[in-house]
């Protein structure tokens, strides 16, 4: 009985010392050294990837803003419900991106598309209407897997595709396409990482609070995401390209995420060419500072010849003259004042181009 008993209060101590030792832990980072959380809800598609959960609310909290995210019964971030046939009398651009597709760490109405939209309806008088399918984490490939599976569904006049720098690792990552010979061919019908073990934690009801809530768990969760992403990416590296890259020369690595990102996009285009929808591209620079950006999207702007439509907001963003475009204690997406710049600069390239006839 003895026995037992001390056996229980040891227990009892390295539960409570666990408990302590975690709460410490909440209190340091929420006072000390606060983390953006960020939850994302997704889930498995219908189409062998990861979607935008449907039918969810949740919120973005980062020591510089505080937002809602909602998506519909599709799992659009969308304020309604989208039918798939086209209004009379519409012109619809469906966007596939990431993260900053999605508008990450902005209100709805802030978001770049839904600035698009306005900018198009106030300032041009274009009955537009913006389709985002943009989902966290989504590279090029995956991209191009929505826009076939869901993004033609909704009779697109444009297809925009937002580029980031994320997507040539993203690419290499998700392992969906490969290429042969300088063709790209469908390597795996699927990628849903950890897609299995989030659906077993949101069945736990006290989940969805700690993820919105807790600092230590978000601060756990990115730690745990990078070093998978790294040994994915190790993984990834050694089974790749027997015939096109060294495996010991970083740079024809490069080469190869580059060539297979062209790839992809050039197969977007002609999934969009082949059904006469235009195909634009928004390339999201990286910043250097307040008042300097960059650009890695695989071509310079003169040496495009007329491959892509191309809109980059370098140009507008440095006449902001140093104000905030993007966050600086999250996880560095595009503020309000960004995404504005962004949708007016992509509103005014449409109609300069003439995409919407």
């Amino acid at each position: 009985m003895i026995h037992m008993k001390t056996k229980q209060v040891k227990i009892l101590k390295i539960f409570f010392s666990v408990f302590y030792c975690l709460i410490g832990a909440e209190i340091f980072l929420r006072i000390i050294a606060p983390v953006p959380i960020l939850p994302r809800r997704v889930c498995a598609a219908s189409y062998g990837i990861r979607g935008n959960k449907p039918n969810q609310t949740y919120w973005q909290r980062t020591p510089e803003t505080t937002v809602k995210l909602k998506t519909n019964s599709k799992g659009i971030r969308a304020d309604r419900e989208i039918p798939y046939e086209k209004p009379v009398g519409v012109y619809r651009i469906v966007l596939l991106g990431d993260s900053f597709g999605m508008g990450y760490e902005v209100d709805y109405n802030d978001m770049f598309s839904t600035r698009l939209e306005w900018h198009l309806r106030e300032s041009y008088q274009i009955n537009a209407e913006v389709i985002n399918l943009s989902t966290s984490g989504h590279g090029t490939a995956e991209e191009l897997i929505v826009l076939q599976n869901e993004g033609l569904r909704y009779h697109p006049d444009i297809v925009l595709v937002q580029w980031h720098s994320t997507d040539y690792q993203d690419n290499i990552r998700s392992d969906l396409y490969g290429l042969k010979d300088g063709a790209l061919y469908v390597k795996n019908e699927t990628y849903l990482p950890a897609v299995k073990i989030r659906e077993t934690l949101e069945k736990l009801f006290f989940y969805v609070w700690v993820e919105e809530n807790s600092q230590f768990y978000t601060f756990f969760r990115e730690f745990a995401a990078v070093k998978a992403k790294a040994l994915l990416d190790s993984l990834r590296s050694t089974r790749v390209r027997p015939n096109t890259v060294n495996q010991n020369n970083n740079e024809s690595k490069e080469d190869y995420s580059t060539q297979l990102s062209v790839a992809l996009l050039d197969k977007i285009k002609a999934v969009c060419s082949d059904r006469k929808i235009e195909f634009m591209i928004l390339d999201i620079p990286r910043p250097r500072g307040s008042k300097e950006f960059y650009s890695v999207f695989p071509f310079e702007p003169d040496q495009l010849n007329g491959r892509y439509y191309l809109y980059s907001p370098i140009d507008d963003f440095k006449k902001a003259n140093g104000q905030k475009i993007f966050w600086e204690k999250g996880h560095g997406h595009l503020t309000p004042l960004g995404c504005d710049i962004v949708g007016k600069g992509l509103a005014e390239y449409v109609v300069k181009n003439a995409l919407l006839k």
